[in-house]
C-alpha cells in the first residue's frame, strides 16, 4: 500500500462518523499535515461507527495492529496531547480510552480553540476554510436530527416558557454542567489567522462535562466557575452573538456564541447559502408588536441572520431565515418584539440526551 493509500484509507474512515469528515481531496491535505503513516495506522485501528468520546481501551485497539504495546502508548498519548485522539477514563475500570475527534467536537476545532497565531495555526486555517465549503458544511450538518439548535438570549424567553422548557435556557444549561471550559471561537479565530477577523469577541467558546475535562486537561482552554461562565454569556448576548448548543435536553457538550461575519455555519445562513432549517435546529421566531413598533430599524442593523426589514415603517421578520435567537430584543427602544415557540415545532424538542441524539444520527448516516 503506498502512502497516498494510506491517507486515503484514514480519509474514508473519518467519513464514516456520526459526525463526518466528507471525503474531499482537501481533507487528504489536512490528513497529510497532522499525521504520520504510523499514527494514521494507529487511527485506523481506532472504531469510526461511533459517538462521539465513546473510546476503547489501548488493549483493544493493539488487537487491530502490529505495533509494540510500548510504542502504541506512546503513539496514542502523542496524539491525544495534540488533540487529534480524544480520551478519558473508563468509569467502571479506570482504563484510559480513545476515540477519535469527530467534526464539531474536535476535529479541525482543536486546531483552533488555543487562540494561537503561529505559523502552524496560520497553514491550518487556510487549509481548514479552504475544506469546509458549503457542500461540506451542509454534508457534515445536515442530519436528522440535527446535531445543534439556536437558543434565545435568556431575556427574551418569556418566565412561563422558561419554567416549561428550562433546556431552552442558556443559564440553566450552564447550571446544570459538571465542569465549564471557555475556549476561542474556532471560526473567528480562523478567519482572523487569515486576517479577515470581525470585531466580536474571540474567547466565548464553551464546553461542558466530557469535552471540557480533556480540552481543560489537554491545554487547549481553561477551566472556568458558574459564576464565570454565566457572565461570558451575558456579555456574548450583549456583543449580539447568537447561543448554540448541542439539540439535547441532557449532557450538553457545548455552546457556541456565534456572528453573522465569521460563523461556518449561521454565516452560510446570512448569506442564505444553506436553508436555515437544513443545518441548525431552530425551535423559536421573533414577532413584532406592529401597534408598538416605530421602524428605527436598530433591529435591522443588529440581526445575524439579516432577517428584518421595513415594510411601511414596520419591522418585518422573513419567517423562512429568523433564528429566533432574539438579540434583536435588546436594541429595540419600545419593547415591539417578542420572542416565541414557532408554531410549525411546538411539538418537537430536543432529543431526551447527548447520547441518544447521536445514536440517532449515526444511525441516519448508515
Amino acid at each position: 500500500m503506498t502512502t497516498q493509500d494510506v491517507y486515503e484509507q484514514l480519509m474514508v474512515h473519518l467519513s464514516s462518523m456520526g459526525m463526518m469528515c466528507p471525503p474531499r481531496e482537501d481533507l487528504l491535505t489536512i490528513l497529510n499535515s497532522n499525521f504520520s503513516e504510523e499514527e494514521v495506522k494507529v487511527v485506523l485501528a481506532i472504531p469510526s461507527k461511533t459517538i462521539p468520546f465513546q473510546g476503547i481501551s489501548i488493549n483493544k485497539i493493539s488487537k487491530s495492529i502490529q505495533i509494540p504495546m510500548e510504542r502504541l502508548k506512546e503513539i496514542l498519548e502523542n496524539l491525544v496531547n495534540r488533540g487529534l485522539v480524544f480520551s478519558s477514563r473508563d468509569k467502571n475500570t479506570e482504563e484510559m480510552n480513545y476515540s477519535l475527534q469527530q467534526s464539531g467536537f474536535g476535529f479541525p476545532q482543536v486546531f483552533f480553540w488555543k487562540g494561537e497565531n503561529t505559523p502552524r495555526s496560520r497553514k491550518m486555517a487556510i487549509q481548514v476554510l479552504k475544506y469546509y465549503n458549503t457542500e461540506v458544511t451542509k454534508e457534515t450538518y445536515s442530519t436528522e436530527p440535527m446535531p445543534f439548535r439556536f437558543i434565545p438570549v435568556d431575556e427574551t424567553i418569556e418566565p412561563e416558557t422558561q419554567a416549561i422548557l428550562p433546556y431552552q435556557v442558556m443559564k440553566e444549561i450552564i447550571k446544570n454542567a459538571n465542569i465549564i471550559a471557555v475556549a476561542h471561537c474556532i471560526c473567528r479565530q480562523s478567519m482572523k489567522l487569515i486576517s479577515r477577523e470581525c470585531n466580536h469577541p474571540l474567547e466565548v467558546c464553551m464546553k461542558f462535562n466530557e469535552l471540557a475535562r480533556f480540552i481543560i486537561d489537554k491545554g487547549f482552554a481553561r477551566g472556568v466557575s458558574v459564576e464565570e461562565a454565566l457572565e461570558i454569556s451575558r456579555k456574548a448576548s450583549e456583543a449580539g452573538l447568537v447561543h448554540f448548543t448541542d439539540n439535547a435536553i441532557d449532557n450538553v457538550q457545548q455552546n457556541c456564541n456565534c456572528c453573522g461575519c465569521s460563523c461556518w455555519n449561521l454565516g452560510r445562513i446570512r448569506r442564505r447559502m444553506i436553508p436555515r432549517d437544513k443545518i441548525i435546529a431552530t425551535y423559536f421566531i421573533r414577532e413584532t408588536l406592529q401597534d408598538e413598533c416605530v421602524g428605527c430599524g436598530n433591529c435591522i442593523e443588529i440581526c445575524p441572520a439579516d432577517a428584518v426589514k421595513l415594510e411601511n415603517d414596520i419591522a418585518v421578520i422573513d419567517v423562512n431565515w429568523c433564528i429566533g435567537c432574539g438579540v434583536c430584543v435588546s436594541r429595540c427602544p419600545n419593547d415591539a418584539i417578542k420572542i416565541v415557540l414557532r408554531d410549525d415545532l411546538k411539538q418537537k424538542i430536543p432529543e431526551r440526551d447527548f447520547q441518544i441524539l447521536h445514536e440517532k444520527i449515526l444511525k441516519s448516516r448508515n
